[in-house]
Order: structure tokens, then C-alpha cells, then sequence
């Protein structure tokens, strides 16, 4: 089976998952899902949609992919690529609503979120910065004398943002998975009550590992990756104590409602770029991505649960 076939029977796949998930198929539902719409006119717009507080420097990266793109489905009925660059992927599920959005590209975070929601299809998984799929560490001083999560109690961990996957959403996961009540602090120091893990938001991974190796914070949460890109040298100061399962890097999204003729040949265009010189060189410069390919229902169901177990502890 080709690539582009493969990517075609997982996107159909998936509607199986997002019905054992609780969530409608967006192709099928009623007033949540934007109707099936007209046969693309020629010289139309594919609009690619990413989440970001810096709009300018996101185009800067998406604009030359999505033109690259576009400029291979001429006879799809279109003529250029355009990006939008939303706040929120609470903002970008309303574009893909009203159609303004083609396609979303984002962390799981991002793509769950839409998809639970009924605004869009997972189609493909992408493997940005040359992974295909990637998890969470939770880690704390190796002099601390935490060396399990339920330690945690009574301390403060550090994430990086509510937003971030691998410094969120994967780590909170765990924890609450693993029967640990997580509560909000002012800051590093505030008290935490011995039953609780507190927990603040550092901005960046880079301020994660710092507070850990402060101790500032009991433990911090972030990939692994980014502790060795960020500790360097004293990352053999840190233990890992507890780990997230694996998911996907990236994930793309089509909206609900999108002709179906079109996304075939999208997908299409999207799973063959690596299969060129000029598509490889079009993939590493938008943030060294290695190859756009199936993202499965296996691979897909467990994040979407986690999701779901997420958004239900939250007030």
C-alpha cells in the first residue's frame, strides 16, 4: 500500500476511535461540524492554521512550506497557501468550524483538544525535529531523596505551561493517573499540604531546570530532549522520576466539512515529501521536519483517553 493510501484508510480508521472516545465524527456530526462544502474552485487558498503568541515569527516558518505545497495541487483547484496563526487552540477550533482553516498543525496538546471538540479529523502525524513520537519526564535533584512519584506529596513541581505536551499535559497526566491530587501554588515557595502536589508554570524548559537545580522546586517536567539540550553538563545532578507513555510529535488536522477529493490529494502531497530531494529540503526548513506519515488509531487512542481524563479533573 502506498503512502498515500495508507494515510487515507487511517484518517477513516479514526473514526472509529473518536466514537469509543465519547466524540462524534466530525465528518458526520449535526450543528457541531461545518457541512460538506462545494468542489473547490480553481485558484482556491489552502490555509494552514498553527497556534502561537509570536504570529509573525510562526508565518515566517509555515508560509514557505504551505506555498511549497499548494504549488502541487494545481489540479486540485489550488492556486496559492496562506497561514493563520491563531492565539488559542481554542480560537483555531472556531476557524476550522467556519472553514477559514484548512489544516491545523500542532502538539498533541493542540490536536486533541480540536479533536475532542468535533472541529477536525486527524490525518497524519508529523515528525517534527526528525521524531516520529516522543514522551515526558518528571525528574527532581538526585540529592533530594525523591526517587518515586508519590514522594512528590507535599513538594512543588515545575511545568512549563498549560499548553505544552511534554511540559504539561503528558506530565500532569501521569501523575493524576498515578492517583496524585495536583493543586496550583503562587510560587515556588508556597506552602503545599502534605496530600497534594503543588505544582507552578515556569514559562520555558529552560527555567524548569534551572528551579530544579536550584531547589527551588522538587521536581521539574519536560522530554528528554530538552533536559539534555538544557542541563548539559550537571543533568547527572537530576533522576528521572516518574515517565509518560509515548505519542506522536505532531499531529495534522483537517477540518470537518473539507471536500474530500481535496484532502485525498493534500494527504497525498503531504506523505510523498520525503520522497524527494526539493520536498526533503522543503521539510527540514520547517522546524527539521523528517516526513509526514499514518497517524494511527493505536497510536492515537491512549492520548485522546488522556485528554478526556484531563479536561475532566479540571474545575
Amino acid at each position: 500500500m502506498t503512502r498515500r493510501a495508507t494515510a487515507l484508510a487511517t484518517a477513516a480508521a479514526l473514526s472509529t476511535v473518536l466514537a469509543a472516545c465519547g466524540t462524534t465524527d466530525p465528518g458526520t456530526a449535526g450543528t457541531s461540524a461545518a457541512p460538506s462544502g462545494p468542489a473547490v474552485q480553481d485558484g482556491a487558498a489552502l490555509v494552514i492554521g498553527s497556534v502561537s503568541d509570536d504570529p509573525e515569527e510562526e508565518a515566517e516558518v509555515f508560509q514557505p512550506f504551505i506555498d511549497h505545497v499548494a504549488g502541487q495541487l494545481a489540479d486540485a483547484g489550488i492556486g496559492r497557501g496562506e497561514v493563520v496563526v491563531a492565539e488559542s487552540a481554542e480560537e483555531m477550533a472556531d476557524l476550522l468550524r467556519s472553514g477559514e482553516v484548512d489544516l491545523y498543525v500542532d502538539n498533541m496538546y493542540g490536536v486533541t483538544g480540536v479533536v475532542l471538540g468535533g472541529a477536525g479529523t486527524p490525518v497524519l502525524r508529523r515528525c517534527k525535529d526528525g521524531v516520529p513520537t516522543y514522551h515526558s519526564i518528571v525528574v527532581a535533584r538526585r540529592d533530594s531523596g525523591i526517587t518515586a512519584p508519590e514522594q512528590l506529596l507535599g513538594h512543588t513541581i515545575a511545568f512549563e505551561e498549560e499548553t505544552s505536551t511534554d511540559g504539561y499535559f503528558l506530565p500532569s497526566s501521569t501523575l493524576r493517573g498515578l492517583g496524585l491530587p495536583l493543586t496550583p501554588v503562587a510560587e515556588p515557595a508556597s506552602p503545599v499540604a502534605p496530600g497534594q502536589v503543588g505544582y507552578v508554570y515556569s514559562g520555558d524548559d529552560e527555567n524548569t531546570v534551572f528551579l530544579v537545580l536550584d531547589g527551588r522546586v522538587a521536581a521539574g517536567a519536560l522530554s528528554e530532549e530538552d533536559l539534555a539540550e538544557n542541563a548539559g553538563s550537571r543533568a547527572d545532578e537530576l533522576v528521572t522520576v516518574a515517565r509518560s507513555i509515548e505519542v506522536p510529535r505532531h499531529g495534522v488536522v483537517a477540518r470537518a466539512g473539507m471536500d474530500p477529493e481535496l484532502l485525498q490529494a493534500v494527504t497525498g502531497v503531504l506523505a510523498a515529501l520525503d520522497e524527494t530531494a526539493e520536498g526533503r529540503e522543503v521539510l527540514e526548513e520547517f522546524d527539521s521536519t523528517a516526513q509526514f506519515d499514518a497517524l494511527t488509531p493505536e497510536a492515537l487512542a491512549p492520548v485522546l483517553q488522556l485528554r478526556e481524563a484531563l479536561d475532566d479533573a479540571r474545575p
